[in-house]
């Protein structure tokens, strides 16, 4: 039996170099992704390829060589398709990046970091090898761009005085489907005009060093004085933006018809910002999960900021905001905007 041992022991070493083999070799596993930026699963993605050089001798070599090449090639889409990420209006993280080097060296780092979630060979020796960077959350772009600034979240504005808030046409109960066709059969053009706070800017991410001017509003009361004007133990927010060709950004901003803003980072914690995001983004109801099971769904009656920030009739942010003094869930970012 002791004579034996040698024998297994290589037996069962030659069965485990065949099955490490037959793992690395393996047909490739399917994976549900979107080259570049995807905006519904908030991740960045790129498909790197590397081919064999004829210097290669042996298999090991060429996989040695293009698995290296495969990653230089994804390094590189990586950084092109991080750079072209819009953080707010058409500010990109490639300008800011030019702007401002620390930007640079985080977001370098960031894509330097980033997961291999696939990587496969093919009988020639050639790698295909696919990585990721997420928008928010740990080792995230976000937390490249957003640098760490301490301040005390702004409070959300009061209603607009003298606007009754819209009324909701649908229960805890109705189908997300169906508030969306009621909250479009009750959303007619307004003829409110879009109208910016005076001396405001565009909004500002919070490496930015320009001052936001305060928001101009009419007369108003304290949004408690509206509080029993609540309807719904609402869960999040969802705003229709289809049909207006929404651009996603990192920080958007939800700005009522007088320029208003009634949602923007600068209402929230900036630590909470980077790890989830302002918004999800949501092309079906499927992904709009973020919202819970009883969204408040409002339609946006145009975009501002190139496109990346809805606007609400007064009614509509009227009705926003009384909400979210009940179960703050703008507070909470459970906010869903659904594009197309």
């Amino acid at each position: 039996m002791i004579e034996m041992l040698p024998k297994i022991f290589a037996t069962i070493a030659a069965m485990l170099m065949m099955f490490a083999s037959a793992t690395v070799h393996a047909a490739p596993m399917a994976i549900d992704f979107v080259e570049g930026v995807d905006w519904r699963q908030n991740v960045v993605t790129a498909v790197g390829n590397g081919l064999v050089p004829p210097s290669a001798v042996n298999r090991v070599q060429a996989e040695k060589f293009s698995e290296s090449a495969a990653r230089v090639d994804a390094y590189r889409k990586l950084a092109e398709f991080s750079n072209g990420v819009r953080v707010e209006g058409d500010l990109t993280i490639g300008r800011m990046s030019a702007e401002q080097d620390r930007v640079q060296v985080r977001v370098a780092a960031t894509v330097k970091g980033a997961k291999i979630v696939s990587q496969n060979f093919s009988d020639d020796g050639s790698c295909r090898m696919i990585m990721q960077v997420p928008l928010f959350g740990v080792n995230s772009l976000a937390g490249a761009v957003f640098e760490p600034t301490a301040y005390t979240p702004e409070p959300f504005p009061n209603p607009i005085a003298g606007v009754a808030p819209s009324i909701i046409r649908y229960s805890s109960t109705t189908p997300l489907a169906r508030r969306l066709e009621l909250t479009a059969q009750n959303s007619y053009p307004t003829q409110e005009t879009f109208t910016p706070a005076q001396n405001d800017k565009p909004p500002l991410s919070r490496v930015s060093t320009a001052v936001m001017g305060a928001s101009t509003q009419p007369q108003k009361k304290s949004v408690k004085d509206y509080a029993d004007q609540a309807q719904g133990d609402f869960t999040g927010l969802i705003v229709d933006c289809r049909g207006l060709s929404l651009q996603p950004v990192m920080s958007p901003v939800i700005f009522n018809t007088n320029g208003t803003k009634i949602f923007g980072h600068k209402n929230i914690d900036p630590d909470k910002v980077a790890a989830q995001g302002m918004v999800n983004y949501a092309k079906s109801l499927d992904d709009a999960s973020r919202a819970g099971n009883n969204p408040l769904v409002v339609k946006a009656v145009k975009l501002e900021n190139f496109n990346s920030c809805p606007v609400l009739s007064l009614a509509d942010s009227n009705r926003v905001l009384i909400e979210n003094y009940a179960t703050k869930f703008l507070n909470d970012l459970k906010v869903v905007f659904l594009f197309d």
